[in-house]
């Protein structure tokens, strides 16, 4: 495939919005921020490098989402090779996306 062709299923959009996030069995919430977001997927940036294949609980809210709350399950598919202001990068797969009002990260 030549170089520079797009591989991935879903065109993407960049996105810059806060996003809290939580480790599947790590019920501690940190902060991240999104990078782009596509129907498969996100970039995630955070303080700290987090494994390939790991699940985490991602809850978005705000004006961006017209005040909606979701919450989504997501695994770490691959590390972005460069940093952006110290923070990692992780290109994340959607397992599963929830909203409404009584949506809950907890």
């Amino acid at each position: 495939m030549p170089s520079g062709v797009e591989k991935r299923r879903f065109a993407r959009t960049e996105l810059d919005a806060a996003v809290q996030y939580r480790v599947a069995g790590d019920e501690t919430p940190r902060d991240g921020w999104l990078g782009n977001i596509s129907a498969g997927g996100i970039l995630l940036w955070t303080e700290r490098q987090l494994p390939i294949g790991v699940t985490l609980r991602l809850q978005l809210s705000g004006e961006e989402l017209g005040d909606a709350e979701v919450e989504i399950t997501a695994t770490v598919v691959r590390l972005d090779p460069h940093r952006r202001n110290g923070q990692f990068g992780h290109g994340c797969r959607f397992d599963a996306i929830y909203s409404g009002p009584h949506v809950s990260a907890g």
